[in-house]
This record gives structure tokens, C-alpha cells and sequence, in this order.
């Protein structure tokens, strides 16, 4: 596979940077990219070639039972994500950026568990 120039450049700048001059963001993705990595390992070597990466994902999180969705989609349906809720991060749609290159972006989603709906 090759890279293509923005993706070099995105490399090089990376390794260039500690942790600590990452943005959240860029974090988010490091973190998400590693669990996916494993989770794609471990399906592998179990048969399961075919599971997408948010299939693994809900499992490794243990919400295969549960609907997610954003914060404003919860907000949307009259729900409101309790404070102290931390959302669980997947892989968004493929986006095109307007430099040309496509990437997934991060989601971040809620459980309805962490959500009160008003009485």
C-alpha cells in the first residue's frame, strides 16, 4: 500500500510531536486506531475476517444490546446524557476532505443507559 503525500506528511509530523503536543482530537484517533488494530488481530485468528471494526467495537465495549447514538441525536429525541458520562468512540462514515483525501472521522456515541429521559 502506498501513502500518499498528505499521509506522509501527517506521519512525519506525528513522530515529530510528543503525546503532549497531540491535540485531543488526534489522541481520540491514536487511541481508536490501537483498539481497532487488536480487535481486527484477535478477529482474525478467530474466523471472523468479515466483522467491521464498530461490530467489534460494540462488542469490546459489551453494548451489542443498546442503542447509541450521539449527543445531539439523544438531545433530539428529548433524552439528556447524564453528567459525568463518558461517550464510547467509533469510526464515523468515510468523509472527503476538501484537500481530496477521504478518512473516517471519530463518533463519539452514548448508550441509552447513560441518558435520563424528562418525566
Amino acid at each position: 500500500m502506498t501513502r500518499t503525500v498528505y499521509q506522509e506528511a501527517i506521519a512525519s509530523r506525528d513522530e515529530a510531536r510528543s503525546n503532549n503536543e497531540l491535540t485531543k482530537m488526534q489522541q481520540y484517533r491514536i487511541q481508536l486506531k490501537s483498539i481497532s488494530n487488536k480487535l481486527r488481530d484477535m478477529a482474525l485468528a478467530s474466523g471472523r475476517a468479515k466483522t467491521s471494526s464498530n461490530e467489534l467495537l460494540r462488542e469490546c465495549y459489551q453494548l451489542t444490546n443498546t442503542e447509541l447514538d450521539t449527543y445531539e441525536g439523544w438531545n433530539a429525541k428529548g433524552g439528556q446524557v447524564r453528567k459525568g458520562q463518558h461517550a464510547y468512540l467509533f469510526w464515523g462514515k468515510r468523509t472527503q476532505s476538501p484537500a481530496g483525501y477521504s478518512y473516517y472521522p471519530v463518533q463519539f456515541l452514548f448508550a441509552k443507559e447513560q441518558v435520563s429521559f424528562a418525566v
